[in-house]
C-alpha cells in the first residue's frame, strides 16, 4: 500500500521529505554492503538459508506458528485467499481506503470484492461489516492501516457467528499490537509487505504469508515455487513469487533493529500529537499508545484530517515540507475499476486526509519545523 500521490510543484530539495531513504542507506551502507557480499559469495540467492532464518525469526517475533516468505505484499494477500478457498463466485469483504492492491488480490482469485466503510480512525467498521454479509461471503480483509490494528475483537467474533475466514492485510502494520497480541496473528492468513516505504522494509519487493496453519502455509510454500513440492515433484500449478536471499539478508539485519525504529516513530508522533493538541480545525490520528494500552501503533503514517486538506498541503510545500494523499479519488469512485459502494466516512477522509512525515532518520527539529509551520497557518 504504497503512497502513490506526491506534493505537486515539488521542489528539487526537501527542508522535511515525506521519507529519506537515502538517509537510511547512508547509515546502513557500510553493514548491507558486507551482508550482501556474503550472500552474494556463496551464491545463495534462491530459497536459501536466509529466507529460511527470516521466515522463523518473522514467526516467533509475531506471535505465530509458520511464515512464508513471498515476493511482494499484494501476492501475499492473493497467495493467503487461494489456500483459503476463495475463489470464482465468493465475495471478500474489505474496505476501499486502501492501496488497490487489497482488492486486486480479490479480483485475481476470481472473487467480488465487498466494499464496507469505515470509522474515524481509518479502519473497517465492524457494523458495517455486520451488515455487508450474505450467503455468498467466503472472506473478510480487515486492513491494519497506517500502523494500527482493526478492531479485531469484533471484527472476528462476527466472522465466527457466520463461519467466514478472516484474511488480515497487515502491510501496514509489522509490530503493532493489539492486547498484546500482533497484527498478522489473529487470521487464518495474514499479509505483510517490505516495501522500502514499509517500517520494516528491505531494498526492492518482498511480502510475507503468516498462519498457524501447517497445511495452508505449505501450500504457499508450494504456489511460490511454481507447485514444487521439492525439486522434482510439482504437484500442480503455481506462481513465481520468491523472496530472494539478498533481501531476506537485508531483512534479518533491520529485523534485529526494529525494535529502536519503532521507538524512534512512536516518539515523532508523540512529539506531533503534543504539538499539534491545540490546532484549529485538524482532526489528529489516534495516540500510538503508551505502555499498557491495548493498542499499540508502530505509526507507519502519521494521518491528519483537515477540511481544506489541498490548501494545507500547497502551505507546507511553501515551507519545504512534503506530504502525502492517501487516496483521492477513492477506490469506488473510479471508473476504470468497476467498482460500486455507498461509503460516506471513506469519501470525507479522501478529502481530508493528509500524511506528515515520519522516518527513522527525522530530527526533532524536523517534526517541530511541520508543527510551527502548521499552526503559523492556523494563527494567520
Amino acid at each position: 500500500m504504497e503512497p502513490m500521490q506526491p506534493s505537486n510543484n515539488s521542489p528539487p530539495r526537501w527542508k522535511v521529505p515525506f521519507i529519506d531513504l537515502r538517509a537510511t542507506w547512508a547509515r546502513e551502507r557500510h553493514d548491507l554492503l558486507g551482508i550482501m557480499d556474503e550472500v552474494a559469495a556463496d551464491a545463495r540467492f534462491i530459497l536459501r538459508q536466509e529466507v529460511e532464518e527470516l521466515e522463523s525469526r518473522a514467526a516467533a517475533f509475531l506471535g505465530v506458528k509458520y511464515a512464508v516468505a513471498v515476493g511482494n505484499g499484494t501476492d501475499a494477500i492473493t497467495l493467503g485467499l487461494k489456500v483459503a478457498g476463495v475463489g470464482p463466485g465468493d465475495e471478500v469483504i474489505t474496505v476501499a481506503h486502501t492501496f488497490v492492491a487489497t482488492i486486486a488480490s480479490i479480483v485475481h482469485c476470481g472473487a467480488t470484492p465487498v466494499l464496507v466503510d469505515i470509522g474515524t480512525d481509518f479502519l473497517m467498521d465492524p457494523q458495517r461489516l455486520q451488515e455487508a454479509i450474505t450467503p455468498r461471503t467466503k472472506a473478510v480483509i480487515p486492513v491494519h492501516l497506517n500502523g494500527r490494528c482493526c478492531d479485531m475483537e469484533h471484527i472476528l467474533a462476527i466472522a465466527a457467528r457466520h463461519g467466514i475466514q478472516v484474511i488480515e492485510d497487515a502491510a501496514q502494520a509489522f509490530g503493532a499490537t493489539l492486547d498484546g497480541k500482533h497484527a498478522g496473528s489473529f487470521g487464518l492468513t495474514a499479509a505483510f509487505s517490505f516495501h522500502p516505504m514499509k517500517v520494516l522494509s528491505c531494498c526492492g519487493d518482498g511480502g510475507l504469508v503468516t498462519t498457524n496453519d501447517e497445511g495452508l502455509a505449505e501450500h504457499v510454500k508450494r504456489l511460490r515455487h511454481h507447485g514444487q513440492r521439492n525439486k522434482t515433484e510439482i504437484v500442480h500449478f503455481g506462481v513465481n513469487s520468491r523472496l530472494d536471499n539478498l533481501q531476506a539478508a537485508i531483512l534479518l539485519y533491520r529485523l534485529d533493529r526494529l525494535k529502536e525504529t519503532l521507538a524512534r516513530r512512536r516518539h515523532i508522533a508523540q512529539r506531533y500529537h503534543a504539538g499539534l493538541s491545540a490546532a484549529r480545525g485538524i482532526t489528529l490520528p489516534p495516540h500510538p499508545g503508551n505502555p499498557g494500552d491495548r493498542y499499540q501503533d508502530i505509526v507507519s503514517t502519521f494521518v491528519i484530517r483537515v477540511p481544506d486538506r489541498d490548501a494545507m498541503q500547497q502551505h507546507l510545500t511553501q515551507q519545504g515540507i512534503e506530504t502525502f494523499v492517501h487516496w483521492s479519488p477513492p477506490l469506488h469512485q473510479r471508473k476504470s475499476l468497476h467498482l460500486s459502494a455507498s461509503l460516506p466516512v471513506t469519501e470525507a477522509v479522501s478529502d481530508q486526509a493528509l500524511s506528515l512525515p515520519v522516518f527513522p532518520e527525522m530530527t526533532d527539529e524536523q517534526v517541530d519545523w511541520v508543527i510551527r509551520s502548521i499552526l503559523n497557518r492556523d494563527h494567520a
